[in-house]
């Protein structure tokens, strides 16, 4: 395809989105500016480009969407609370702020403001901070025609969870919200973003969130993605990171039709630890992207990262996790791997760890393994009286439990072990 044809679909594309629909309010068409600008030159990515190489973009591309702001929803969101876990909650149905769903909180150590409530300058100095507008269309779509918004600000540590439920309904509808996450100096926070969605097709879901981890806070980030049929899946994530900082984000994937997680994290500080954990277990012919870039920036810090999948039926199943360690990063020590176990002849697994080292002191790994279930294991547990159902699953849950383990708030590591047949 010629990039004249390709930049003429992604015109035709947008003309359905840019209509009334969406509430552009006056205060954040400047922002919107560097999007808008940046999708005239701009094309939908195809599997030559190498960022793209596994994960077919044309299911999203092919379709004309329109914004759809429910004013009710066909849910109880207690499907998605989590038992015994007090929390904030934030509830975003179609990507678009419901204050009357939410429950805020009301003292001075935690702000929540929608978008609205924002003056330009609060948004402008967060806005788009190490998020790639130039290259990535869909940074650059939210960026230019984002829903709504939520600034959540600590400003120290923070009794309970911020949980945050995006509640999604409708056919070929899009939805883009914009999140900002901050921690102040000597903050705490942590956040769990839940989803829910009905009588979805051919649904796209185009998020974006930034994190802001200030000088000695520190912020966990925890997602459940468990959706039901008729959704296209794109979250992207960009976390900056201040010296002495500690920043983790947890994504588990039970079930998804088509999902790419993009996770970047640079590291701009000294003494600062990262970690980036996930679970996924696609099947069927669902397709589960996850995509981590990990930006060693400044010396003595730490980072782990490790992602483990297993991959059944037809699914597939990707990762693509990238570490930098830059010329003045001395004495970091980072450690990366992926494990996949598949289970059937024709799943598949695409697994690209990279390590790009521009120092010489350093202690850093990286490494990937994918293989079958082992029969011999499953023949033991067989032989001491379990079925072969249940001896899989058994296994399949000490395999994927070693990522779950990693969740902080023991309410929501039960409720996630359920989730993946592990209570």
């Amino acid at each position: 395809m010629s990039a004249t044809l390709t930049t003429n679909k992604v015109k035709e594309f947008v003309s359905h989105i840019a209509n009334n629909e969406l509430d552009v309010w006056h205060e954040v068409k400047s922002i919107r500016k560097s999007g808008l600008e940046a999708l005239e030159n701009l094309d939908f990515p195809t599997t030559k480009n190498e960022y793209w190489k596994y994960s077919r973009t044309n299911r999203i591309s092919k379709h004309a969407y329109h914004f759809n702001k429910l004013s009710e929803i066909k849910s109880d969101l207690s499907e998605v609370r989590i038992d015994g876990l007090d929390t904030y909650e934030i509830v975003m149905v179609n990507g678009f702020f419901n204050k009357e769903l939410s429950t805020l909180p009301s003292n001075d150590l935690l702000e929540i403001k929608c978008f609205k409530d924002c003056s330009t300058g609060e948004l402008i100095e967060y806005f788009s901070k190490n998020l790639d507008t130039i290259s990535n269309i869909f940074s650059a779509l939210n960026t230019a025609y984002f829903t709504d918004g939520i600034k959540i600000e600590a400003k120290g540590v923070v009794d309970k969870p911020v949980h945050l439920i995006h509640y999604s309904e409708g056919e070929k509808v899009i939805s883009q919200p914009r999140n900002i996450f901050i921690t102040k100096k000597h903050a705490q926070l942590s956040i769990i973003k839940s989803s829910i969605n009905k009588n979805t097709t051919d649904f796209f879901y185009n998020s974006v969130n930034e994190f802001f981890i200030g000088e000695n806070s520190k912020m966990n980030y925890y997602v459940i993605q468990n959706y039901e049929p008729g959704m296209n899946v794109i979250s992207t994530n960009t976390a900056t990171q201040e010296k002495n900082s500690n920043f983790s984000a947890f994504n588990y994937t039970l079930k998804g039709d088509w999902i790419r997680n993009n996770t970047n994290v640079f590291v701009k500080g000294e003494n600062c630890e990262s970690n980036l954990f996930g679970a996924y277990q696609p099947t069927g012919k669902e397709h589960i992207d996850n995509h981590t870039i990990m930006d060693h920036i400044m010396p003595n810090c730490e980072s782990n990262e490790h992602y483990k999948g297993t991959v059944g039926d037809k699914a597939t199943g990707v990762f693509n996790g990238k570490v930098f360690v830059r010329q003045d990063a001395q004495k970091i020590n980072a450690f990366q791997s992926n494990n996949n176990i598949l289970l059937s002849d024709d799943a598949t697994m695409n697994s690209k760890p990279e390590l790009e080292i521009y120092a010489d002191d350093v202690k850093c790994s990286h490494g990937s393994t994918s293989g079958q279930l082992d029969e011999d294991a499953v023949f033991y547990l067989q032989s001491r009286g379990l079925s072969k159902e249940s001896a899989t699953a058994l296994l399949i849950g000490a395999f994927l439990g070693e990522v779950v383990e990693k969740i902080e708030i023991p309410e929501l590591k039960e409720a996630v072990l359920e989730m993946y047949g592990m209570e």
